[in-house]
């Protein structure tokens, strides 16, 4: 039956295909003889879309076809090394056979929900000489961004590969409620923890992402972006964008130390002992040879992270470095532009959202005022009384 009332709406629905190709939605009618007349005309305007479709050569487009070809043209030029597995996840879930002009509302909703289900590897704790890996559930924002991957692949679809979407998905309402995360600025009282147990080359690269505020794929930097005669670093940031930053007078020093480490990389570290056949999930990573020098990749960032900041008492994510360079340049200067402008990001609403014009120092400062104002009044409130005396004697 193409016509039918779902059990909580007055009005009655229409849902049919069309060699290949579903319609369905409501015909905004409360009766079933005026959305039959109504479920007519959207099938004539359908056969109409449909012959259109096919004189062009443009037929059904399957989710699992659409994902490999937003990946090939756009997706592996990105820094976010989780996009593939996301994309992934969401063919497993909607199902890689399933028709993009097929996923609807209810699609989403469905994808959410065992989106929500997911956990995801969070540490590994000993108890008895036993390694235990624990595990906890993903975050709303977490879900929130597969949500966001699957629509910029279904606009692609629409906008770059002129497939037609007749009932894609109200987006915005399938989003979760996230949990604003208080800003984590990094203390000087932990950096001073962190230098001592820090290797030397590490702790200049985590010194380099606080002056510079940039985020971690950016900052394994190669010889070929810097220049010194100008003092700037060149990168592609988020989105695509190429940007060209000013070196402070430490950051300057920070890099003019590494000249001759390495030809290529900037940031290296000494290998501390020798490693034959090294892999990694199945890669054969080469051999390392104590003493020589080697590239800080992302991995090994992190690892030094996991291993040393847990050592040094200091909770907190590399991203928080780059928190702690828009907290300290905003505490600094008190412009929420230049705050912008040195973390590269679109829009000042973007820096507003994580980055309060009124720092814990201005609130003290303006209390302090405050208070300093209540005083003045009720010193004139005291001396009010004196006044009328000294009027009425005069």
């Amino acid at each position: 039956m193409s016509v039918y009332r779902p059990a909580k709406s007055r009005f009655w629905h229409f849902d049919f295909q069309i060699k290949g190709y579903r319609f369905s939605g409501s015909t905004e009618c409360e009766s079933e003889s005026d959305a039959r007349a109504a479920e007519a005309e959207e099938r004539d305007r359908a056969r109409e879309l449909v012959a259109g479709w096919i004189a062009a050569r443009r037929g059904p487009l399957t989710l699992e076809r659409a994902c490999e070809r937003w990946w090939d043209e756009h997706g592996q030029n990105l820094a976010d090394l989780k996009i593939k597995s996301a994309l992934d996840r969401i063919v497993e879930i909607v199902g890689g056979k399933t028709l993009l002009q097929d996923i609807i509302d209810d699609t989403v909703a469905n994808l959410v929900a065992e989106r929500r289900k997911d956990r995801r590897r969070d540490r590994t704790v000993v108890e008895k000489g036993n390694a235990r890996i624990l595990y906890r559930q993903i975050t709303p924002s977490t879900v929130n961004r597969t949500l966001d991957l699957l629509r910029r692949v279904m606009r692609r679809a629409k906008e770059n590969w002129n497939a037609i979407l007749p009932n894609e998905p109200t987006w915005k309402k399938h989003r979760l409620k996230q949990k604003k995360r208080p800003v984590r600025e990094l203390l000087p009282s932990e950096e001073r923890r962190l230098d001592q147990t820090e290797n030397f080359d590490f702790a200049e690269l985590r010194r380099f992402a606080i002056i510079t505020g940039l985020r971690r794929q950016n900052l394994l930097l190669k010889w070929s972006q810097v220049n010194f005669e100008l003092g700037t670093i060149s990168v592609v940031t988020k989105g695509d964008e190429p940007r060209i930053i000013p070196l402070s007078r430490e950051a300057y020093a920070i890099l003019w130390r590494r000249r001759g480490h390495h030809k290529e990389f900037v940031f290296t570290y000494k290998a501390q002992r020798t490693w034959k056949n090294r892999t990694r999930k199945g890669r054969n990573l080469g051999d390392l040879v104590k003493g020589q020098r080697y590239p800080i990749t992302s991995t090994g960032f992190a690892s030094n992270k996991k291993r040393k900041w847990d050592m040094a008492g200091v909770d907190a994510r590399i991203h928080d470095l780059r928190h702690t360079t828009g907290m300290r340049m905003l505490r600094a200067t008190g412009n929420l532009r230049i705050v912008q402008e040195l973390l590269g990001h679109s829009t000042i609403a973007i820096t507003s959202e994580f980055y309060t014009g009124a720092t814990v120092e201005d609130v003290r400062a303006a209390m302090e005022r405050t208070a300093e104002a209540q005083q003045r009044q009720l010193e004139q409130l005291k001396q009010q009384p004196k006044r009328i005396e000294k009027e009425r004697g005069d």
